[in-house]
Formats: structure tokens, C-alpha cells, sequence
């Protein structure tokens, strides 16, 4: 059943309606194209109906048109699968992201709706798509006893991938609106709150460690290097001559762990992360005997190798501090948690935004005023703390008033204007 049809400068848009409950079921929208025929399309949605018109305009002020049918079979349309597939595969990735990008596609878009062609999908495919997505996370995210129960943080990247997908395929020419318009679905706000360790929680960590594990937890303690970075750190990047001037060179990062065998050293996440730290006095003695006892060879040798040559492994870094944070009674500390440790240590301290920016090796001034905002509440602790030793003086003060005779002779003057005559001299 048709409902009335838009007027407008060019084409026009017809609500389609089901006969038996009256519901909107869809958008016809068509033109009376340059060879004289009508040129229909149906929409599952009225924005992109009326982004199809747009661009069917455009192409013909171009004198770029052609039949619809026609254009369609020449250059043939793609599903949303093979198209997510062209995305991925024209992109510079990290490994590790590259990886989880091909996951989503494979576990949750492919399955759903990765047959349907790109320009098909509507608003309320990925509407209805989503909802699955959620509950589904959330199945993954309990049967494999995660943190993060909700599968949330999870269902947010998948999300956040599928509409960079869509946003490649306008930009394609392939489809004229995004249908990922789910408000809100691909934010997600962490639940936990990293740990600010103390000075003895990390001493006891690392203790924990195996010998030749122990210099990398100090090392991710004082500089706030991600665990990735510290992996790939070479003999050439640290230099320690100077004690009062040391300093380690990030230059490469570690991705896609998990097996030793898998583990790609490429270049750092942002051209932020190409940065020197300098490194406390405290951690140089700690850094140099590590060096001497189990660093590889040569200036490119690595610092930190696995105990058959080669990159530490990811799982086998996971599986020592596991075990080393249960044996220090500290169970949920992550190895994160070093990090964020640091950089609050360093706002601490007084380093400005730019500074933690530059030593955490980030690019967005809001991820490293994180760490200020963890510093904010210490100084708020201070400024009570503050207040109540002022409050402290403030009762002692009224208590020597009501019993003057704890007070020294100089301290009984009722007149306290003036100073004792023999202290005149001595201002």
C-alpha cells in the first residue's frame, strides 16, 4: 500500500505501507530520467531515498548519467562482506588490528547481514543488527569468564568497525548515507578503574617475576612505556652511561602476540610514540645488570628476549604476571596498571598535559589528562589533609587560651602587639 509521495525539486518519495497493519514498511523514491523514463528505487529508510536522488541529480549536472539498471551491471555491486573485506585490505593496520578487524567480520557481521549488498542495508538492518551484536558480546564475553561481563566493550569496536566500513563506502562513491546511525553504540566507558600502585605493591610484583622478567616490570613502573614497546626494546635504545642522564629510545613496538612465532616488531602505534624517556637514577642500576645477565648481543640485541631467542612472547609474559600478582595478594592488578602508574606518578609530580603527552607517547590531550585528573584527587586529599591539621592548631591554639599557664612567660603577654623588649634587637 503507497502513501502520499514528497514533493520535491527533483524526484520524488514514496511511503510504502503493509496493507494489513499500516506501518511504514519502506520508501519508493524515482525520476524522470534524461532518456525520458521513470527511474524507481526502494529504500528501507527515508534518508537514504533521499541520498539516492541527490547523487542520481548530481550525475546528471555532471553529464555523468546513466540508466540505474544499466550502471548497476556494469560495474556490479558488492556485498557487504566483500566490500568490508576491500576496506580492510586497502588500509595501512597494525597487525594486531588487522586481526581484529578480520574477527569482527568473520564472527559478527558476516554471519548477520555480510551477504546483503552495501547499498541495501538500512537503518534499521544495523538497528536490528546491533541489538543481536549486544546480546551476543555479552554470551562470548561470560562464557569465557571475562572482566568485562557486559561484552560492551567489545560490541562498541565492533561497531566502531562496521560503521568505518559504511564511511569507506560513501566516500567509495558506493552508497550515498551511512546506515550507521545507532546513537551512542560505538562508545563504551570503562567500568574499571586502573590501580595506582605504591612503591612497595611494585617492588613485591616484580620480586614475584621470574629473574629475568623482574627489570621489565621496574622499567614499565618508572617510564610508563606500553608492555608492546618495552618487548621490542633494543640494546641500542637504552643508554645508561650517564646515570644522571639516562634514557631509553622507543623506536618499535610488538603486536599481535599470543605465540612467540606470531609476534610481529614493527613500527609504534602514532608518530607520538616516537619518543626518548628519561629514566630515574634508581632504575639504571636495575637496568644494567639485566642488560649484562640476559639481553641478546649487539647493538640490536633485545633486551627483554624469550627464553628461546627471538620476541618475549605475549602469553608468556601474561601467564609469569598472572602468577606473580596472585603470589603478591594483589589478584587484579593488570600489567597496564604499571603504566598508569607512571604517568599519574609523573602528573604528580607537576608535568604538564604536553609533558605526559610526549612521555606516554600519546596524541589526544584527553587520554593523558586522564592521569591529571587521577592527580587532581591526590591534591584534593592534600588540601583537606590541609584543612585538618589547620583545624588541629586552630582546637590546641583555643586549649593554651583557656590554661595560660602551659604557656612560656613571653606567650602570657595580654598586650601582643609589641614583642618582648629583648627581642627588640633582633628585628
Amino acid at each position: 500500500m503507497a502513501g502520499k509521495s514528497g514533493h520535491r525539486a527533483f524526484g520524488n518519495i514514496e511511503t510504502r505501507r503493509n496493507t494489513r497493519t499500516k506501518k511504514v514498511s519502506g520508501y519508493r523514491a524515482r525520476y524522470l530520467g534524461p532518456d525520458g523514463q521513470t527511474h524507481p528505487r526502494s529504500f528501507g529508510d527515508k534518508l537514504a531515498a533521499e541520498a539516492w536522488l541527490v547523487e542520481e541529480k548530481r550525475l546528471i549536472d555532471r553529464d555523468e548519467w546513466s540508466p540505474p539498471k544499466s550502471r548497476g551491471s556494469a560495474v556490479g555491486r558488492l556485498t557487504l562482506s566483500e566490500w568490508a573485506r576491500e576496506y580492510i585490505e586497502s588500509r595501512t593496520l597494525a597487525p594486531s588490528t588487522y586481526r581484529n578487524y578480520t574477527r569482527n567480520l568473520r564472527v559478527y557481521i558476516e554471519p548477520a547481514i555480510g551477504k546483503k549488498y552495501v547499498d541495501e542495508i538500512t537503518v534499521t538492518d544495523v538497528t536490528v543488527w546491533h541489538t543481536k551484536l549486544k546480546a551476543e558480546a555479552r554470551a562470548r564475553a561470560k562464557k569465557a569468564n571475562r572482566a568485562d561481563r557486559t561484552g560492551a566493550g567489545e560490541a562498541a569496536q565492533v561497531y566502531k568497525f562496521l560503521s568505518g566500513v559504511f564511511k569507506g563506502a560513501v566516500e567509495g562513491g558506493l552508497i550515498g548515507i551511512s546506515p550507521a546511525r545507532v546513537v551512542g553504540a560505538g562508545r563504551y566507558k570503562r567500568r574499571r578503574r586502573p590501580v595506582i600502585l605504591t612503591p612497595v605493591e611494585v617492588r613485591t610484583l616484580a620480586d614475584a617475576l621470574p629473574e629475568n622478567l623482574r627489570a621489565l616490570a621496574d622499567l614499565l613502573n618508572w617510564t610508563g612505556m606500553r608492555i608492546g614497546e618495552a618487548r621490542a626494546l633494543r640494546r641500542c635504545d637504552v643508554d645508561l652511561r650517564d646515570p644522571q642522564n639516562a634514557s631509553v629510545s622507543v623506536e618499535q613496538n610488538v603486536s599481535q602476540g599470543g605465540k612467540g612465532i606470531n609476534a610481529v616488531v614493527g613500527p609504534v602505534k602514532t608518530d607520538a610514540g616516537y619518543r626518548t624517556i628519561a629514566i630515574a637514577e634508581d632504575l639504571v642500576p636495575i637496568l644494567a645488570a639485566h642488560i649484562d645477565r640476559f639481553a641478546q648481543s649487539g647493538r640490536d640485541g633485545l633486551v627483554f628476549p624469550g627464553q628461546k631467542g627471538g620476541v618475549l612472547p605475549e602469553g608468556t609474559w601474561r601467564d609469569n604476571w598472572i602468577r606473580a600478582r596472585n603470589k603478591a595478594g594483589l589478584p587484579g592488578v593488570k600489567t597496564h596498571d604499571l603504566r598508569h602508574t607512571s604517568l599519574t606518578l609523573a602528573a604528580r609530580a607537576g608535568a604538564t598535559t604536553a609533558e605526559l603527552m610526549y612521555r606516554a607517547g600519546h596524541s589526544e590531550p584527553r587520554v593523558a589528562m586522564d592521569y591529571q585528573h587521577a592527580a587532581a584527587e591526590r591534591d584534593r586529599m592534600i588540601a583537606e589533609r590541609m584543612s585538618a591539621a589547620a583545624r588541629k592548631d586552630e582546637l590546641a591554639e583555643r586549649r593554651l587560651r583557656r590554661n595560660p599557664a602551659v604557656l612560656e612567660p613571653d606567650e602570657r603577654r595580654t598586650d601582643r602587639s609589641e614583642p618582648p623588649a629583648d627581642s627588640i634587637g633582633h628585628l
